[in-house]
């Protein structure tokens, strides 16, 4: 297993990574992608915000083409909503592998991923804990013309009345700070350990948006303890390596898919 381990290490290394390679870890297989997408920067600058987004601003047609139709962002959505194009692709893959499912989109924020999720499944419910972001949502869906169910609450209190979902995780990870160091999936709140309890407890469907700077061997190892805790069998993940003008960005987990 410590072999493995560190074959994964070197296959996750940016100037070597690999595409399209299927590992095996234990009895998991593992596969790993990845995809870029091109940002262009628009010169300008936003009196509303603060400095230190000001970076982000001049990606706002990156994270929403239609950014100056009235899209809302509140401060943290500037830096963790998932780009259009990303969210395009997310959503088509999803809708190749599991065409007919319901989608829960559990940590919606503004709507980055729900907005195309909602363009590619008939159901999808979006929920979040905060009622700025649940504003921003509603607003936004709107300036897409997408239709989606939004609701305010703490997605570990909620329950659906059947299985067959994809269940979407973007968990915040700790405002900006995040990349200094290597990223401990303990240290998110609600851990990821919590979540997938609650999530593989509702769906064996789950998709996660982490930092491009977590433990792989952490996330398997988490993956794995639950599962175990279950007693539901291990299913394949794949880690898709997302990068933003060939500079790694973030990584989306499917699981189950």
């Amino acid at each position: 297993m410590i072999e493995t381990q560190k074959l994964v290490h070197r296959k996750l290394s940016i100037l070597g990574y690999p595409q399209n390679e299927l590992l095996a870890l234990d009895n998991l297989k593992l596969k790993i992608t990845k995809k870029n997408f091109t940002c262009q920067l628009h010169p300008g600058i936003s009196i509303d915000i603060p400095k230190q987004i000001q970076k982000f601003y001049r990606k706002r047609f990156f994270l929403f083409k239609k950014f100056n139709e009235g899209i809302q962002l509140d401060e943290e959505s500037w830096y963790s909503v998932i780009p259009e194009e990303m969210s395009i692709h997310i959503a088509n893959k999803l809708k190749t592998s599991s065409p007919d499912s319901d989608v829960i989109d559990g940590f919606c924020g503004s709507g980055g991923l729900a907005i195309q999720l909602a363009k590619c499944f008939k159901t999808v419910i979006c929920i979040d804990i905060d009622p700025i972001k649940i504003n921003n949502i509603t607003n936004n869906l709107q300036v897409y013309e997408s239709i989606a169910t939004v609701i305010q609450m703490n997605f570990l209190e909620y329950t659906h009345p059947n299985q067959d979902f994809i269940l979407i995780m973007c968990p915040p990870w700790g405002g900006l700070n995040y990349s200094h160091q290597p990223y401990d999936l303990n240290s998110m709140k609600p851990s990821l350990q919590d979540l997938l309890t609650k999530g593989l407890q509702m769906t064996n469907k789950i998709v996660l948006q982490l930092p491009k700077n977590i433990d792989i061997p952490q996330l398997v190892t988490i993956f794995k303890d639950v599962t175990e805790k279950l007693r539901l069998e291990l299913k394949p993940i794949e880690i898709e390596m997302m990068l933003i003008n060939e500079q790694i960005n973030q990584l989306i987990i499917y699981y189950g898919l």
